[in-house]
């Protein structure tokens, strides 16, 4: 059971090819070892990137613009903070079971949702975190996260 105040799950989106707009989901299918069916990026390394609410909240009041959450071109907006404190740890979201191994570095792409987001970004993790698929299955809007270990 999640503990009370865990993040949960605001958000999903897939790319269905590289430079592709985000496609806001209802729910999304992750498969083990392969990241998230539909997206381009299924099968590479980084198989899901996750978001947090208050640290885009940070990077868009550095800026202070308000930016759609979409424009970080994440998978899975959640509620909350604290996405570095995940690295090297196991969690599940929804019926999904992931292993966090790194911060999402901002890129060049970031631009595009606004001049300077990319600087905004890099401080603190507010890019968020990715990880790899253990467990494949699905991840719906109001999924909490829990961790594992």
């Amino acid at each position: 059971m999640a503990p009370y105040g865990a993040p949960t799950v605001l958000a999903l989106w897939l790319r269905r090819s590289p430079g592709a707009a985000p496609e806001p989901q209802a729910a999304l299918r992750l498969e083990a070892g392969r990241g998230v069916v539909g997206d381009h990026t299924l099968g590479r390394r980084r198989h899901v990137t996750l978001l947090f609410e208050e640290e885009w909240g940070a990077a868009c009041a550095a800026l202070g613009v308000s930016v759609a959450p979409s424009a970080r071109r994440a998978n899975v907006l959640l509620s909350g903070q604290g996405g570095l404190g995940l690295i090297g740890r196991r969690v599940r979201l929804g019926e999904v079971e992931l292993e966090i191994e790194g911060e999402t570095r901002p890129c060049a792409v970031m631009e595009g949702g606004a001049a300077g987001l990319m600087e905004a970004l890099t401080p603190d993790g507010r890019a968020g975190v990715w990880g790899r698929v253990r467990v494949g299955g699905t991840v719906a809007p109001g999924a909490r996260l829990t961790v594992l270990d």
